[in-house]
């Protein structure tokens, strides 16, 4: 028995850039989906996708066979994917692997013979387009707020919470007193008006403390190398998937301010583990607040102690530890042993 986490192919270069935009100009539906179904190549490392070769690493510390597949077959990220991790071709699969499908090509899963797994992560590509109700087929997904969209998407249907994974060796924590005073990242793909508008109320409110870095198109081990630095992280988006950001921020010691993303950022406790908003108005009036080094300092505390329980050697490991059980019985028992 195997699991296999299916990721896309990584590739930056302009060619493919340029074939992607000639294909969504065409308008060619039938193309475009095959391009998406068949070719399953990408120009950034999305979270989601870091989240799935996470899991596939502590699957393989706790004992697991567990690989990663790419349609190539290669492992296209490089360092970018941190963990040294086997790859195969998605097409050299077998009838009795457990296949771990991301959300936005669920359509595979009618081709999957053997059991398989839909891990829904991000609100905009969970959709009812795979036979889910087949025994065979479990629903995966990673906050509360996704498993109540999941519940009405596939009505009947079991949905597991799953951890998320923060690499906490990555994103190790430093107080906010070894922090670059002042220094707050924003990520202005998420939510640029948010960011903005947050800026401009904390100016008109008189605020001076914080000078606002937006951090973009970097790689993962860059993002780490940065995150030493911020004493503050603005969540900006109005709605993510597995919201890794900012939980990469409670881990490092970063102290987090701003939307929780209709629920997505679920980690995030207003005066607790976070400062949370909803308005430009309200992130700048918690921005003022923020500006008392110690309620920094116990929020930093406060969040690195919740956020720990997802770190590879805790609840991530007991999760793989009773996954792998479970799928062993389920195999003994379909061979008759």
């Amino acid at each position: 028995m195997r699991f296999i986490f299916l990721i896309p192919d990584f590739d930056p270069s302009p060619a493919w850039e340029l074939f992607c935009n000639v294909v969504d100009q065409s308008r060619l539906r039938p193309l475009q989906k095959w391009v998406r179904l068949r070719v399953l190549r990408v120009d950034s490392v999305f979270g989601g996708t870091l989240n799935i070769i996470r899991h596939c690493a502590v699957a393989r510390s706790c004992g697991a066979d567990a690989v990663l597949a790419t349609m190539s077959g290669r492992d296209t990220y490089g360092d970018k994917g941190l963990y040294k991790l086997p790859f195969i071709r998605w097409a050299d699969r077998k009838p009795d692997d457990v296949c771990i499908v991301p959300d936005f090509v669920t359509e595979l899963i009618d081709e999957i013979k053997g059991p398989a797994i839909a891990y829904q992560q991000v609100p905009i590509h969970t959709r009812n387009n795979f036979n889910y109700k087949d025994s065979r087929i479990s629903i995966w997904t990673d906050s509360p707020m996704m498993q109540e969209i999941c519940e009405t998407t596939y009505p009947g249907k079991d949905v597991e919470i799953v951890p998320n994974i923060v690499d906490s060796e990555l994103f190790p924590f430093i107080p906010q007193m070894d922090r670059e005073p002042g220094v707050l990242f924003a990520f202005p793909r998420k939510g640029p008006e948010f960011i903005d508008a947050t800026q401009e109320h904390y100016k008109a409110k008189g605020g001076t403390y914080w000078t606002f870095e937006l951090i973009d198109g970097l790689s993962i081990q860059e993002l780490a190398k940065q995150f030493r630095r911020p004493q503050v992280f603005l969540a900006s988006a109005p709605i993510e998937g597995c919201a890794l950001p900012p939980q990469e921020s409670m881990a490092s010691g970063i102290v987090v301010v701003g939307r929780t993303a209709q629920g997505a950022n679920f980690c995030m406790e207003h005066r607790e583990t976070a400062m949370t908003a909803e308005t430009p108005e309200e992130a700048a009036q918690c921005l003022l607040e923020l500006e008392d080094a110690e309620l920094r300092d116990k929020l930093s505390h406060n969040a690195y102690h919740y956020i720990r329980r997802y770190f590879p050697s805790e609840e991530p490991t007991q999760f793989w530890q009773k996954t792998i059980r479970h799928y062993e019985t389920a195999f003994m028992t379909a061979k008759g042993e």
